[in-house]
């Protein structure tokens, strides 16, 4: 039984405590000569039965926390019913990246695909097809894009430079994004890469707190253009996703995105938004906690 459960049923039980208990303590009472008096209309009662149920309630409460803090080993993640899952399968032999996505092991991966939709448009969004798989020593990652319009800049100014291009995205938490923890907004991680396998990488602190001098460290990257789009490569040590407390008891939470930019005929590129789940924000926004899903790492 987790806490929040232990505490309700507790609170419940206090409440039928006090509901039907008393009466019967009442009744027992006037049996025995007690000083409980009783009738069908009302019963009084001292404080006795109240000091009890709250005597019950702090010692289970603290039995419950001190069962938490006794439990090092619990999953960090507590089941996400609803949330998506993707499965992040274990696979033997290093990967040499070209971003071309056609090494025979990508053919034995599993993917999301059809799940990548426009949550906030009402059309088809062109396909996409992610994969990711582990070796023991690093999580690699791919994407396959179609897109009809590639936009890439030519001149690369710095990193701010993916954010009007075409581009893959990669969310990943430790924790809930908008809720704090014990030392308050825990941070969450982004990795943004263009048709180009430029990297733009940040922390983020909730609500759109941004640190782009952060690195993700041991990030590698490489992309190619295809026929009808581009594709990406990647890896990423799991040391680092362990590190920074993101990759624990084998689950991370994790956002799939990607930003289809189009030409357009103002100053500024025509911007939709294609995720893997439907965060259900009223405007285009990936950085909500619902717009995360599950990666479970199997061994």
């Amino acid at each position: 039984m987790t806490t929040d459960t232990a505490v309700i049923f507790l609170f419940r039980l206090v409440l039928v405590l006090e509901r039907f208990g008393a009466p019967f303590l009442c009744a027992s009472a006037r049996k025995h000569g007690g000083f409980w008096r009783y009738n069908r209309h009302s019963f009084i009662k001292t404080g006795v039965l109240t000091m009890f149920c709250k005597i019950a309630s702090a010692a289970a409460l603290a039995g419950c926390v001190a069962g938490a803090v006794a439990a090092p080993h619990t999953p960090v993640i507590s089941p996400n019913f609803g949330m998506a899952q993707y499965d992040v399968v274990k696979r033997d032999g290093a990967l040499s990246l070209d971003g071309k996505v056609d090494e025979a092991v990508w053919a034995d991966v599993p993917a999301i695909s059809g799940a990548f939709h426009f949550p906030w448009m009402t059309q088809e969004a062109p396909r996409t097809v992610f994969k990711g798989f582990s070796d023991g020593q690093d999580f690699y990652f791919s994407f396959v894009v179609r897109d009809k319009q590639v936009l890439a800049a030519e001149q690369w100014q710095d990193e701010s430079t993916v954010d009007g291009e075409d581009r893959v995205e990669l969310f990943f938490a430790g924790a809930p994004v908008d809720r704090p923890g014990e030392d308050g907004m825990e941070r969450y991680y982004a990795i943004e890469v263009d048709p180009k396998g430029r990297v733009h990488d940040y922390s983020i602190a909730y609500y759109r707190q941004f640190d782009g001098d952060w690195s993700l460290a041991g990030l590698e990257t490489k992309a190619a253009l295809t026929d009808d789009g581009y594709s990406v490569e990647g890896k990423i040590p799991l040391k680092t996703l362990q590190e920074l407390h993101l990759l624990r008891d084998g689950l991370m939470r994790t956002g799939v995105f990607r930003a289809e930019f189009s030409p357009s005929s103002g100053t500024e590129p025509r911007m939709e938004w294609i995720s893997w789940v439907n965060p259900n924000t009223p405007q285009p926004d990936f950085h909500v906690d619902s717009a995360f899903g599950v990666f479970r790492f199997l061994p």
